[in-house]
């Protein structure tokens, strides 16, 4: 069953922009981080003879890097499906709906997290609160 819409049409225009915006930076910093870990990896080419002359918390600590990159990566694309969800639902006019009660998500929530496919009270529950 799919509803109308609660929020004003000048507002899901307002926040389709903002998540537009959101999608282009999160793929920006998506292809930030898989250069820099490309770089990680032509340095990895040289193999022993690199490490050689490198104290073993040089070596810990570009393994360090890599494991937050891939986190920080990780974290990148999760958000992106989540703007792209959120663009799905404008496209399907149930945008500002929670996916799972059916009920309004507020303004204040959606001005903070526009991405949000959730009222507060069924995220509490999802996240187990």
């Amino acid at each position: 069953m799919v509803r109308a819409m609660s929020i004003k049409k000048q507002d899901v225009e307002k926040f389709k922009q903002i998540l537009l915006e959101e999608r282009e930076r999160l793929r920006a910093q998506s292809k930030h981080i898989v250069r820099r870990d490309s770089a990680s990896d032509q340095s990895d080419e040289y193999g022993e003879l690199s490490d050689y002359d490198n104290h073993p918390a040089d070596a810990a600590t570009e393994t360090f890097e890599r494991e937050k990159d891939l986190a920080l990566d990780a974290n990148t694309r999760g958000m992106l499906i989540a703007v792209d969800r959120a663009l799905e639902k404008i496209d399907e006019e149930t945008y500002g709906i929670c996916d799972r009660c059916s009920s309004d998500i507020s303004m204040g929530r959606l001005e903070v997290l526009p991405y949000a496919t959730f009222c507060i009270e069924c995220q509490d529950k999802v996240d187990g609160r």
